[in-house]
C-alpha cells in the first residue's frame, strides 16, 4: 500500500446527510421572501380612492412585480438543482445558505425601488447587483451538483444542471451588469432588461423541460 493510500484511509469520511431538511428549509426562507415582499403593498386611506393610490404609488406595485418574478423564477431553478440531489453534504449546506442569504435581501433591494422610484439609478444598480449575486451563488450551488456526481441521483438530468450553470455563473451576471450600467442612462429600460430575462427564463426553462 502507497504512502498516499496510507494517508487517505486515515482520512475521516466526509458526513452525508438526506436532502430533505435542507429543501425544507430553503422552501421555507423562499416562502417568508415572497410574504414580505407584499407588506409593502399598503391599502388606502378612508379618503383615498384606489385608482388614486394606484398612481401615486405605482412604482411599490413595479417593485412586487419584479422583485416576485425574481424570487420565483430563482426557486424554480434551485428547485432543480435540488430535485437531482439524493445526498449532500457540509459544503453543500454552505452554498446553500449562500443562495438563502441573497435572496434574503431581495425585499430589501426591492423595497429601494419602491422607495425611490425607478428614476433613481442607484436604486436600480442595488437591485441588479443583488440579483447578479444571487444568479452566482445559484450557479456555483449549480457547479457543485455537476462537479460531485456521487451527490446526484443516478437518472439526473445533467444537461439541465449544465445550462443552469453556465446561465446563472455568466450570462445573467453579464446581463445584470449592464442593467446597472443602463440605469444611469436609461433606468425604465434597464429595468425592462432584468424583467425580459425573467419573463424569457421561465418561458424558455418551461419550453426545455
Amino acid at each position: 500500500m502507497t504512502v498516499e493510500a496510507q494517508q487517505n484511509r486515515s482520512l475521516p469520511a466526509r458526513a452525508h446527510y438526506g436532502t430533505e431538511r435542507m429543501s425544507a428549509l430553503s422552501d421555507g426562507v423562499f416562502a417568508i421572501v415572497l410574504t414580505l415582499l407584499v407588506l409593502e403593498l399598503k391599502l388606502p386611506e378612508r379618503d383615498e380612492s384606489i385608482v388614486a393610490l394606484l398612481a401615486d404609488d405605482w412604482h411599490v406595485f413595479l417593485a412586487w412585480l419584479i422583485s416576485f418574478l425574481a424570487i420565483a423564477r430563482f426557486w424554480l431553478v434551485h428547485h432543480s438543482i435540488t430535485a437531482d440531489l439524493r445526498q449532500c453534504h457540509n459544503g453543500t449546506l454552505a452554498l446553500n445558505f449562500s443562495v438563502l442569504g441573497a435572496v434574503t435581501l431581495v425585499p430589501f433591494s426591492a423595497d429601494i425601488i419602491g422607495t425611490e422610484r425607478v428614476a433613481e439609478p442607484w436604486s436600480t444598480v442595488v437591485f441588479a447587483v443583488n440579483i447578479g449575486v444571487l444568479s452566482v451563488a445559484v450557479g456555483l450551488l449549480a457547479r457543485h451538483a455537476t462537479r460531485e456526481a456521487q451527490l446526484l441521483h443516478p437518472d439526473h438530468a445533467a444537461e439541465l444542471l449544465a445550462r443552469s450553470r453556465i446561465h446563472h455563473l455568466y450570462l445573467l451576471p453579464a446581463v445584470t451588469l449592464v442593467a446597472a450600467a443602463l440605469a444611469f442612462v436609461a433606468p425604465y429600460a434597464s429595468v425592462g432588461l432584468l424583467l425580459a430575462e425573467f419573463v424569457a427564463f421561465g418561458w424558455l426553462g418551461g419550453r426545455r423541460r
